[in-house]
C-alpha cells in the first residue's frame, strides 16, 4: 500500500483538508496525501491535482481530482494484484517525479468498469506513476506491444495472468 496513505504517527500529524469525493461525499485527509500530476491526465488538460484513495482493502484505488469533485479514476496497483507487466521506466520519467530511485514509485493502472463483471479491463499502456516522497504523479504512455490496452481482470481472477509476479 502507498505510504503516504498510512496513518500519521501522533509526532508528525500534518495538517488535513476537506475533499468532496465522488464515492464517499466529503472527506478529511492528511495534507500530504495530495498528489500533483507533472503533465494533466489524458484527455483532462485543466486537472492536475487529486488524491488517491481506497474505499476497502485489495490492490484497487480511486484517483478523484480536488479540482472537478465530478471526476475519479478506478485504478488497480497492478503488482498488489499479483501483475508484473515489466514496465521499463525512462530516466526522463524518474527525474519529471523528483525521484531519487525506483523504490519511491507506485505504479497503477486505470480501470475501466461494467456493469458486466467480464468486462472489466485495465490499461497496462498508460500506466499512472508517482512519487511518493515529491508527492509528483504522471501518466506514461508506453508504445510496448506486449502489453495490452484492456486487460480483462477475470482472466487475472480465473488465473489466466500473462504477466506473473516475479519473486
Amino acid at each position: 500500500m502507498l505510504a503516504m496513505l498510512s496513518g500519521p504517527t501522533p509526532t508528525d500529524a500534518p495538517s488535513t483538508i476537506t475533499v468532496k469525493t465522488m464515492l464517499r461525499g466529503e472527506v478529511a485527509v492528511p495534507a500530504d496525501h495530495v498528489i500533483t500530476f507533472v503533465q494533466p491526465v489524458l484527455g483532462f488538460d485543466r486537472l492536475t491535482t487529486f488524491i488517491i484513495y481506497q474505499t476497502q482493502s485489495g490492490p484497487m484505488y480511486w484517483l478523484q481530482s480536488l479540482e472537478d469533485p465530478t471526476v475519479s479514476f478506478c485504478l488497480l496497483a497492478p503488482y498488489e494484484a499479483g501483475i508484473d507487466p515489466d514496465i521499463e521506466l525512462g530516466t526522463e520519467d524518474v527525474i519529471d517525479l523528483g525521484a531519487r530511485d525506483h523504490a519511491e514509485l507506485t505504479l497503477y493502472t486505470t480501470v475501466v468498469l461494467d456493469d458486466d463483471p467480464a468486462l472489466i479491463r485495465t490499461n497496462l499502456r498508460a500506466p499512472i506513476l508517482v512519487c511518493r516522497r515529491t508527492g509528483r504523479a504522471k501518466q506514461l504512455v508506453i508504445n510496448d506491444t506486449r502489453l495490452p490496452v484492456r486487460l480483462h481482470l477475470k482472466d487475472i481472477k480465473e488465473g489466466r495472468n500473462p504477466f506473473p509476479r516475479r519473486g
